[in-house]
């Protein structure tokens, strides 16, 4: 498999990054300033027809969207113990934090992240703001109950659902500056400590 990754740093490509360092898998990867003006130009376009990273090429397949791009590396390297199979008692907790990580956070979270920015084409109307966070705090109060008794997600392993909260708690702590529940907290940390993150969070 001939994999190359556009990245930008601290963007939604940590999903996939992570992932595949996780995995020790051979891909090339393309780092990119956050730019605008380039993500919007015809030569961007061309790689990625909606302007924006992560974009994943499996040879001459373009792979969008961050969890879709965890789901597909790991359903071309299946069996892999960064997955929960269907049989696994956990695998619909797997799914729905695979994919509700962005859906049900991250998404809410960009709108925060564009309010602190404070440019204009980012202002939302204080009700907006405020029905944002709201979402958000709803996504922590359901981690935190989740992670009752779990040090991870689902299946008592670390798995591509944890790269996806993970990815969202770093934009709610990091960028965001948003805090977290205690329990989810402690999970975070285990999260940072890995040293495939360690190393992708790394790069500039």
């Amino acid at each position: 498999m001939s994999l190359i990754l556009f990245h930008t740093p601290s963007s939604r490509s940590l999903r996939p990054l992570w992932l595949l360092e996780e995995m020790g898998l051979d891909f090339e990867l393309k780092t990119m300033t956050y730019d605008p003006e380039y993500f919007a130009s015809d030569a961007y376009r061309e790689i990625n027809p909606m302007g924006k990273v992560p974009a994943l090429y499996d040879g001459d397949h373009l792979i969008l969207e961050s969890t879709v791009i965890l789901q597909y590396i790991l359903a071309k390297h299946d069996p892999s113990p960064l997955s929960v199979e269907p049989e696994e008692p956990d695998f619909g907790f797997y799914l729905t934090w695979l994919h509700m990580a962005e859906s049900g956070l991250s998404h809410y979270l960009a709108v925060v992240l564009g309010q602190l920015s404070g440019l204009e084409r980012y202002a939302v109307s204080e009700g907006f703001e405020a029905y944002v966070k709201y979402q958000a705090e709803k996504a922590f109060e359901m981690l935190d109950n989740h992670l009752v008794g779990r040090s991870f997600i689902a299946a008592d392993r670390f798995t591509a659902a944890d790269i996806s909260v993970g990815y969202s708690l770093f934009l709610a702590t990091q960028l965001c500056r948003l805090p977290l529940p205690d329990r989810v907290q402690a999970y975070f940390e285990r999260l940072q400590d890995r040293p495939a993150w360690k190393k992708v969070v790394s790069i500039k």
